[in-house]
């Protein structure tokens, strides 16, 4: 008796299904069109295409002598799809091209020469240079699984949508046999990736799901989003792929990627929820909750050039892809990132966090710092610290047990060994480090404390996980202290500690400990290496290179450095001048040589085994950095440096910040910032970093390493003297913190001493 109402609602179904087809395919349509470049080369392509059906100014090596890092043959889809989105209609500058039967004509031919020329042995897809498919085997495809599962195939896809039911009988089997294979392997796996996560699944299901709303497949497209919300949420596991609960983007198992990689996934997804919004396709909470927390996290790691007025990845979060110029176009060049759709997939999502993240992309400005972030946040899942000022930006990237320093993957970044070694970009104009990096010395990576030229720097070797867990820290939102302990994973031949300060007023303060080398290689703690811009100030007077010893202060470009000048365990060290890099010799990009200005400056450690202290002040004048450097002996005040623990006092504002180092934790007495009041003395059972504002009594702390399983008690003690204000009248003030576990293990909590 129920049948005909069954009847009934099988058939709304299948309307609805239609209909949402229907609506992803028109949207997906207009992405593919809107995105398309090149409509005044239409016509010179389509004349120079030969009789062979090839562009003579395009390279079409493949197989094992094929470039793996970026497949030049790739150009020859790309041309294709520029002619079907002019043909097809709608592409800005092209519209004499629409449905013209010759352009058809031509995109066919094209067309059928790469069909024609496709491998027919299927282990070429992943297997490419192995046995089998060893070196010499007929067809178009490459040594990189990505260029035959997903560079192409992407194109490919855009392109057959594009043209629709034009398609002949057989340009439809190649355009689906090239897909189908492709999105197949989220079933199959690809060989020698150990799962397909983060970007490449996002990269891979668009493939799927375009074939899908060309076929008119619900089931397939249905299939394929069901994939990308499987991954579109928070990634909990350690070294794990995806959006993790911190807003950090990872990839290759224990690397930071919130560019490159990050910014492909979050282009995936706004194409994706573009195309699906309002439909059955569309994304549920969950996934919109996790790419949210993605976006507002790239916030903290975008920088303008505030000489070209470009946007830019800091240069930790782009991985590999530091070792390629600007002219490459690639992930050095710009953010890659069409802020149009930010706009849309906000207002589509009802998202004022969005929204605004877009506005202040969009915003016109001239702070290296875009919209209105600003103070300090520490990314715990992947070891990475950000402090922004109105007029500056600092990054610091440091690796662990449960991270990875670095990649050489197609020999990108064969030199890339140190780059996580408490690595210290520093942006005032956002200019500092453009194209520098060819012409780099990488034992001088900015921020580290290196045993120079100690370890090999090659492509084979770039990449280790690190062997200490103690590596983090802690945020209050405003400042932030950040601790490393580090191992050499290669050589196992030098160890410290260091800890970082962010401070209120502007301020780094840096603390090294505990430095021990066994090899006879000199040990330099470097303070930057960026381009050179006007004078270099040594204790006030201009300096050229060289080395210089008893200084206190050091000035260039918009950024000063302070030191103790009468601990003589250290000299100065500066290098500047133009240096000429050769891209080849660190990455795979065909760029000519380039010559930069370089300011390189670095501590020398004549005695290691003396701790060491240095301060920074960003985005200050020179007049502004001097009255700085006088006020600091009064306003900082260094508690404590020996690799137990490490602590400063901001008495300016009125602020400690302590480094447990050791598993057991520790006790520390904070000296009084008055005569008459008590110290306080600090007592944890645990390893930890902490903050502490001596004015409103809370703390803020993590557990660097980790692992701590216990709560982690904080026993804050008045010692002799009056109470400080707003103390009360208790002698001691027990905090019993329950530390975060699992995805969010190393994060913070805030509490108030009771």
């Amino acid at each position: 008796m129920f049948r005909p109402l069954l009847v009934v609602f099988l058939a709304t179904l299948t309307v609805s299904a239609q209909t949402d087809l229907d609506t992803v395919r028109a949207r997906r349509l207009s992405n593919i069109v809107g995105s398309s470049t090149g409509a005044a080369n239409i016509a010179l392509w389509q004349a120079s295409l030969l009789p062979n059906a090839t562009w003579a100014d395009v390279d079409y090596t493949s197989g094992c002598d094929a470039s793996p890092s970026s497949w030049p043959a790739q150009e020859h889809w790309v041309r294709i799809n520029t002619f079907a989105s002019a043909w097809h209609g709608g592409f800005k500058n092209a519209a004499n091209w629409t449905g013209d039967p010759t352009l058809r004509a031509t995109i066919s031919t094209a067309m059928t020469f790469w069909f024609n020329n496709d491998f027919t042995t299927p282990a070429c897809l992943d297997f490419g240079g192995e046995s089998e498919c060893p070196c010499g085997t007929p067809g178009l495809w490459n040594t990189n699984w990505f260029s035959n599962i997903i560079l192409i195939p992407t194109w490919v896809g855009q392109v057959c949508l594009s043209l629709g039911s034009s398609l002949s009988t057989s340009e439809l089997a190649g355009c689906t046999r090239m897909t189908g294979r492709a999105y197949n392997t989220l079933q199959t796996g690809i060989h020698n990736v150990s799962s397909i996560t983060g970007a490449n699944l996002l990269d891979i299901a668009s493939v799927g799901i375009d074939e899908g709303l060309l076929l008119g497949n619900a089931t397939t497209v249905a299939d394929g989003y069901a994939a990308v919300h499987g991954d579109l949420v928070f990634q909990d596991a350690v070294k794990a792929d995806g959006i993790r609960p911190d807003g950090s983007f990872g990839q290759h198992a224990g690397l930071l990627y919130n560019g490159a990689y990050g910014k492909d996934y979050a282009n995936d997804v706004f194409n994706l929820e573009i195309c699906a919004g309002g439909t059955q396709f569309q994304s549920g909470t969950t996934s919109m909750d996790a790419f949210t927390t993605l976006l507002l996290a790239d916030q903290w790691m975008i920088f303008r050039n505030t000489i070209t007025n470009v946007l830019h990845w800091d240069y930790t979060v782009i991985g590999r892809n530091l070792a390629q110029p600007v002219s490459d176009k690639n992930d050095a060049a710009t953010l890659e990132f069409n802020l149009t759709q930010i706009q849309v997939l906000g207002q589509l999502w009802e998202s004022d966090e969005i929204t605004n993240f877009y506005n202040a992309l969009a915003s016109n400005g001239t702070s290296v710092n875009p919209g209105p972030v600003v103070g300090n946040r520490m990314f715990y899942a992947n070891d990475y610290m950000v402090h922004r000022g109105q007029n500056y930006m600092i990054t610091l990237k440091m690796y662990g047990k449960r991270t990875l320093n670095t990649e050489c993957v197609n020999n990108q970044n064969m030199l890339g060994f140190h780059l996580s070694d408490g690595a210290v970009y520093t942006y005032t104009t956002g200019n500092e480090y453009q194209d520098i990096f060819s012409a780099w010395d990488w034992n001088l990576i900015p921020g580290i404390t290196v045993d120079y030229g100690a370890t090999p720097l090659n492509c084979a070797t770039a990449s280790k996980s690190g062997i200490q867990p103690y590596v983090g820290g802690v945020s209050d939102g405003v400042v932030g202290i950040a601790a490393m302990r580090y191992d050499n994973p290669t050589t196992r031949a030098m160890t410290w500690r260091k800890t970082f300060f962010f401070l209120e007023g502007d301020v780094m303060f840096v603390m090294i400990a505990l430095i021990t080398s066994s090899t006879t290689a000199p040990v330099f703690s470097v303070l930057d290496q960026r381009l050179h811009v006007g004078d270099v100030l040594v204790n006030g007077a201009v300096a050229t290179t060289g080395n210089y010893t008893g200084v206190s202060s050091l000035w260039h470009a918009g950024t000063g450095y302070t030191f103790n000048a009468s601990n003589h365990a250290t000299s100065l060290s500066l290098q500047l001048g133009p240096k000429t890099g050769n891209w080849q010799a660190i990455g795979s990009s065909s760029a000519p040589p380039n010559t930069v200005d370089v300011f390189a400056a670095w501590l020398a450690h004549s005695d290691i085994t003396a701790p060491v202290t240095y301060a920074m002040y960003p985005g200050t004048t020179q007049a502004t950095f001097a009255q700085k450097a006088q006020a600091e002996p009064t306003s900082l005040q260094v508690v404590r440096n020996d690799g137990s623990i490490s602590a400063l006092l901001d008495s300016a504002h009125n602020t400690a910040f302590i480094a447990f180092w050791t598993a057991a934790g520790s006790t520390i007495t904070i000296p009084s910032l008055k005569v008459g009041v008590g110290a306080i003395q600090v007592k944890a059972n645990g390893s930890s970093t902490l903050i502490l504002h001596m004015d409103t009594w809370v703390v803020t702390v993590s557990d660097p390493t980790q692992s701590l399983t216990s709560p982690l008690l904080l026993n804050f003690t008045l010692l002799t003297g009056s109470a400080p204000a707003g103390w009360g009248s208790a002698k001691s003030r027990v905090v019993t913190v329950a530390l975060p576990a699992g995805g969010t293990a190393g994060d913070g909590v805030t509490a108030q001493l009771p």
